[in-house]
């Protein structure tokens, strides 16, 4: 084993009881985690298909494998997230709660098509309706409104009829089969979970009944920033008190240096949550003396001047990737972009589309998922839009209730039903989805074929004013199709990938620009916290509401603890200077800003 400090050896070691590992920012918990499966595999001799591990997103549980890998030696065939776990449980035993194991998933974009659908059917805002679902499944809640409750229970009607789920009811379908197959829990001698702050209801209700006494959680509470996603950092209370863990504190950081530590510690003491007996304190591994700065500006545009000219001095010593501005809000980015711009600064803002959500790539995508899945009516509707000329809403209407939710079957019959030119157009796409599928044993060289033959390349450039750059990204899909290919993937294990592909692509050359949520997990030498004021952090919709106003401060705790060297926090006289600065003590900081020159 590398080394480990005492806490680390003790949560590795600890075994035949629940544990809780409350493991601090930068504290190491991802190598903690390995050394865990390490131990459990070589002291315990417990298989590694019998060790579960839980992660938050796909990044964390590809390191655990990577980790565990490098440090034990082998395979950690059941290492991923909550939705790619219950994904494929549901693809292996879905029969035995009433699903076709050849669904397929809803994408964002199309599960709100849908919601908006039935919401516009039952006259109601779409909006409310979202809201209602996530109260219902993310948290479990009971019905509470009549004609939410109906539209909700179309939503499942029509999605289990396209044989579709989205990453909401996977989970919600995985609870249904533990509740009805508890014996599944006696597949998994050891259960993991890594940042267990972030579950919501049905995913600790999950692992409530999959986790026996053998089950370690890993999270720190003062780190949940996805309240707004039904995250519920009091998971860690009730586990307290439906497992009686023994609880470890992971206190060493190795990420930061002391006084950025220090006003992280601060931070933390203003805390008037439940959780605050389980705080860790930060203890600092590395030297250093430099004090986080803290500035005030008059306007915006004069904040994101000198961040502008502090990163081109800053980038004598350290690499642009290595530098991030974090904000709570969006809009903020704006003034600094225009400062970077003249600065002739390379940024990247992280949150733009992903590859795989980009419009030309669900269309091109469209017509192999359709072969998949050909009650998918949204892949159906994208393409039928793109190869045809003339089939429109109610031609698919017709077609969905002609082949009773079978789109493919539908189409055929409907080739009597339609008039003749609507009724080629139809008949065209039908023939080139076969020769298609007869190719899909070579299916990066067949698809491409197919995009030639149904004018796909003519249809971007018609449809989109940058379609160039649109038809770039689909050779870039083609590339990667056949890159899958030659790697031995198939089909499915591709659209598996594309599924749980990570949130944001790693760019060099580039400094980091990103709200603080998207942060999370993330560290920087340096980071810099423009526009720290009322209104902005804490946000304007959290200053009535003392819960709200705690996970404003936790964010801010977290903005904090992402950098390593250099932290910079400033705000400008638009708006009163953000209350939490004023819980940081001033010896901890550099103020020499504020220091008036004298005068002679």
């Amino acid at each position: 084993m590398e080394r480990l400090n005492p806490s680390q050896e003790k949560a590795v070691k600890h075994f035949g009881k629940p544990l809780l590992v409350i493991a601090g920012a930068g504290s190491g918990k991802t190598k903690t985690l390995a050394h865990k499966v390490e131990f459990l595999i070589r002291e315990k001799a417990i298989d590694p298909s019998r060790i579960l591990a839980i992660t938050f997103t796909n990044k964390a549980s590809r390191e655990i494998r990577e980790r565990v890998k490098k440090v034990a030696g082998v395979e950690l065939p059941w290492a991923g997230t909550f939705h790619s776990v219950a994904l494929r449980l549901l693809k292996e035993r879905g029969r035995e709660v009433g699903l076709r194991p050849d669904f397929t998933l809803l994408s964002e974009e199309d599960r709100n098509k849908l919601i908006k659908r039935v919401a516009q059917l039952k006259n109601l805002n779409p909006d409310l309706l979202k809201a209602y679902m996530s109260h219902r499944i993310e948290d479990l809640k009971g019905p509470e409104d009549e004609r939410l409750e109906m539209a909700f229970k179309e939503y499942l009607t029509v999605a289990r009829e396209m044989n579709l789920l989205d990453f909401s009811l996977i989970m919600l379908y995985l609870l249904k089969l533990l509740r009805s197959r508890p014996s599944i829990r006696e597949d998994f001698d050891f259960v993991l979970v890594d940042e267990f702050q972030d579950t919501n209801t049905v995913q600790y209700e999950v692992l409530r009944l999959i986790a026996d006494k053998n089950v370690c959680v890993i999270g720190d509470p003062n780190q949940c920033i996805y309240e707004w996603r039904y995250a519920r950092p009091d998971n860690i209370l009730r586990f307290m008190e439906d497992f009686n863990p023994d609880v470890i504190k992971l206190e060493y950081n190795y990420r930061s240096r002391p006084h950025i530590l220090y006003v992280a510690n601060s931070i933390l003491q203003a805390s008037k949550a439940q959780w605050k007996e389980l705080v860790p304190t930060l203890r600092p591994t590395r030297q250093g003396e430099e004090k986080p700065v803290v500035k005030r500006f008059e306007k915006p545009e004069e904040e994101a001047l000198w961040i502008a000219s502090k990163v081109k001095e800053l980038l004598n010593h350290y690499k642009h990737s290595q530098i991030a501005i974090l904000v709570r809000v969006g809009y903020i980015t704006e003034a600094i972009e225009r400062a970077f711009y003249s600065f002739k600064i390379p940024y990247k803002v992280v949150g733009a589309i992903r590859f795989f959500e980009r419009a030309e790539i669900k269309d091109a995508l469209s017509f192999i998922k359709l072969l998949i899945n050909p009650y998918d009516r949204f892949s159906f509707e994208r393409a039928v839009s793109v190869a045809t000329r003339g089939v429109g809403e109610k031609s698919v209407e017709l077609i969905v209730k002609l082949g009773k939710g079978n789109c493919l079957e539908g189409s055929r019959l409907a080739l009597k039903e339609l008039p003749q030119t609507k009724a080629m157009e139809l008949y065209g796409l039908l023939k080139n989805l076969s020769l298609l599928k007869k190719g899909l044993e070579d299916y990066a060289r067949s698809f491409e074929e197919f995009l030639e033959r149904v004018g796909f390349w003519s249809y971007l450039e018609e449809e989109y004013k940058d379609g160039e750059e649109r038809k770039e990204n689909v050779r870039e899909l083609i590339r990667y199709l056949r890159q899958k290919r030659e790697e031995g993937y198939s089909l499915e294990e591709v659209f598996k990938e594309i599924d749980f592909l990570l949130e944001h692509e790693e760019e060099e050359g580039a400094v980091r620009i990103m709200t603080i949520h998207a942060s999370k997990g993330l560290e920087f030498d340096v980071v810099f916290l423009p526009r720290l004021e009322e209104g902005i952090l804490p946000h304007e919709k959290a200053l009535e509401s003392e819960e709200e106003l705690e996970e404003e401060l936790r964010l801010f705790y977290v903005a904090i603890t992402r950098a390593k060297d250099l932290l910079f926090m400033s705000y400008t006289r638009d708006s009163k200077p953000s209350r939490f600065l004023s819980y940081i003590p001033k010896n901890l900081l550099d103020l020499s800003a504020f220091v008036k020159k004298k005068t002679t």
